[in-house]
């Protein structure tokens, strides 16, 4: 359940400026990550519990020497349900470019796109509902502006997304034309929710 890594390794796998000051919101982020409690009723693997836990269990920053406090790497316990879920293949992966989306909005469509497209081709949403999910506040005109930005610009790793004015609907679908051929011909995708 302990994962070790370089944490230089860490900032540019994750597109993050590699300065002094990242390091440290680095140990602030671990902190964080280790007070966040999850109190939940879940499925994992075979089992059903009833628990509360952490993200994480612990932290260890191993640094260079007693005398210099660079950081050269760092262990990070999972905690037990974080690791089940890993190990039973139900946490989805995001792809790498995920981490070179600036704008919060553009992340958060891509992770509903990530989990709503994982198994299938495509997935449709009004947009009321879209904005539900993101928690944006914004009037509903405003954030429509915003998604058709997003979706001009075409920025999403791993998807792409339509809007239908007449039913103002959002869809989202792969960038992989196989899979998503293969979806439409069978009329397996989920068109609404």
């Amino acid at each position: 359940r302990t994962v070790r890594f370089v944490v230089y390794d860490y900032l540019v796998s994750t597109n993050k400026p590699t300065g002094g000051s990242q390091y440290g919101r680095l140990e602030a982020a671990f902190d964080r990550l280790a007070g966040t409690r999850i109190k939940t009723d879940i499925k994992t693997g075979d089992q059903r519990e009833k628990q509360n836990f952490g993200i994480i269990d612990s932290w260890t920053i191993i640094e260079k020497s007693p005398d210099d406090e660079r950081m050269i790497a760092v262990e990070v316990t999972l905690s037990k349900w974080l690791f089940n879920a890993v190990q039973a293949h139900e946490v989805l992966t995001i792809h790498r470019d995920y981490f070179r989306l600036r704008k919060p909005l553009e992340r958060r469509l891509y992770e509903l796109a990530r989990k709503h497209c994982g198994q299938q081709a495509l997935w449709m949403i009004g947009l009321e509902l879209l904005r539900e999910k993101c928690g944006a506040h914004s009037h509903i005109r405003a954030f429509r502006s915003q998604v058709l930005e997003i979706i001009n610009a075409d920025t999403l790793p791993e998807y792409r997304m339509t809007y239908a004015r007449e039913k103002d609907q959002v869809m989202f679908y792969t960038k992989i034309t196989k899979k998503l051929m293969a979806a439409l011909a069978s009329g397996k995708s989920q068109f609404s929710t």
